[in-house]
């Protein structure tokens, strides 16, 4: 049984509920390989190395699974790059299958209530990310302004 693991980069202005669509879609559309999910979750807002889109930021997300039909693999990994949603992504092998991701409490967080579904976990992930980029861009800012004027020089 071979196992993939493929990283993709979604626009990071995109609100929860079209991000969870976005993911469902394309689950739904890695099952068409007859392929079997084991881990797809948000990774993180981080900074691009480069501008892609004009985005300087995106939503990086994991999703690592079981392979299926090889055949229709092809058409999964054309169908991600037609995806206007999907910036970028890459589809590695891995070596052994990998273990089920299990979302690690903080220092001082309570146990999180049955009755929470997922979506509210990604709504106070992508909160807290949000209050992260607010705060970068207030410290380019701050940054901004302390740069001395240029003199004119006669």
């Amino acid at each position: 049984m071979s196992f993939y693991e493929t990283l993709y980069i979604v626009d990071p202005n995109l609100e929860n509920r079209t991000l969870e669509k976005t993911m469902d879609e394309i689950g739904k559309e890695l099952e068409k390989t007859k392929s079997k999910i084991i881990n797809h979750r948000i990774w993180g807002k981080k900074r691009l190395a480069y501008v892609i889109e004009r985005q300087k930021y995106g939503s990086y997300i994991i999703m690592q699974f079981e392979g299926g039909d090889q055949g229709k693999m092809f058409d999964f990994d054309t169908w991600m790059k037609l995806n206007n949603s999907v910036l970028r992504h890459m589809t590695v092998l891995l070596d052994e299958k990998p273990e089920l991701y299990l979302e690690e409490k903080k220092p001082g967080e309570s146990e999180p209530d049955e009755k929470q579904s997922a979506s509210e976990a990604v709504v106070t992930d992508l909160e807290s990310e949000k209050k992260v980029e607010e705060a970068e861009n207030q410290d380019e800012k701050m940054e901004d302004e302390k740069s001395p004027e240029p003199k004119e020089v006669e």
